[in-house]
């Protein structure tokens, strides 16, 4: 298990999350439709369930960002597990340009976005940190074929991005939510970067990375760190694998803590190979 301290003893919901998200509730009256960007190695830990009940009517379009780094065939099965929920989505990736055409045009359905008055159709996109939100809008400009066009929002630290002459963006800051009750969502959010690394013991969670690929992807494992037996405990992988790394301390002795975070830097920024870290329900 990764010890995460509760945020009653190391801001878990730091002071600035919290009135960013005032500043979300307050800002929605003046959108049609939200977009949230999710990683796609990880569909369900990263969607934020709290924004139901804040959306009320209002459209809510689902990017899954980060898809080349998901594994193939469990993308498969989460798109067709996704088709049958309410959402509309797209996986895609803000780096290589894959399903950016389709984000587009699911953004510019009159359908979905349903814009007021005579003005621009206005999204707010939002997301929790680390999942590629803003490269996301920045892409998306640029692939609209728009110039890049800031301008403040209403409230300081929210942006309007024009897309089109037709469309409208807002960016927000990333923000998670105040508790996170299950052990794998707080593994999952961790392992990708999306808390604070002050919150959680890195070795700890290294420990958990190697669990988890031991168990669902050990060919990429051994490829990468050139271990030759897998069967050995986590804390005799990680040895290995600074030793193998050539990560050693003063008389030889291996350096975990540069491997912890070595392993830990690698498996959140898709180093390791095309992985998936969530798979669907049995049933939508």
């Amino acid at each position: 298990m990764i010890p995460i301290e509760n945020k009653t003893n190391i801001h878990w919901f730091p002071g600035h999350m919290a009135k960013a998200m005032r500043l979300i509730q307050e800002q929605l009256k003046q959108v049609d439709a939200v977009l949230e960007v999710c990683d796609a190695r990880a569909p369900l830990s990263t969607r934020n369930n709290e924004l139901t009940d804040l959306l009320g009517e209002k459209k809510r379009i689902v990017a899954y960002n980060k898809s080349s780094l998901a594994d193939d065939t469990i993308t498969a099965k989460w798109t067709k597990y996704l088709m049958k929920t309410p959402d509309p989505f797209v996986f895609c990736d803000a780096m290589t340009h894959q399903g950016i055409k389709s984000l587009l045009t699911l953004l510019s359905q009159k359908r979905l976005v349903t814009k007021r008055y005579q003005r621009a159709a206005r999204i707010m996109v939002l997301g929790f940190p680390n999942v590629g939100k803003s490269m996301l809008i920045n892409t998306l400009t640029r692939s609209s074929g728009a110039k890049t066009e800031n301008r403040p929002g209403v409230t300081r630290g929210n942006q309007w991005i024009r897309l089109s002459n037709e469309l409208h963006m807002m960016d927000t800051p990333g923000i998670l939510v105040p508790k996170i009750h299950r052990h794998e969502d707080a593994f999952v959010l961790a392992a990708l970067g999306s808390i604070k690394e002050t919150v959680f013991d890195k070795y700890a969670l290294c420990l958990e990375i190697l669990t988890f690929l031991k168990q669902r992807y050990p060919a990429l494992l051994q490829t990468r760190y050139k271990l030759s037996d897998l069967t050995l405990s986590e804390e005799m992988l990680l040895s290995d694998i600074a030793r193998n790394r050539g990560l050693l301390i003063k008389g030889g002795e291996t350096d975990i803590d540069r491997a912890s975070n070595m392993v830990f830097d690698e498996f959140k920024n898709g180093k390791i190979g095309k992985i998936t870290l969530q798979l669907p329900p049995i049933k939508p």
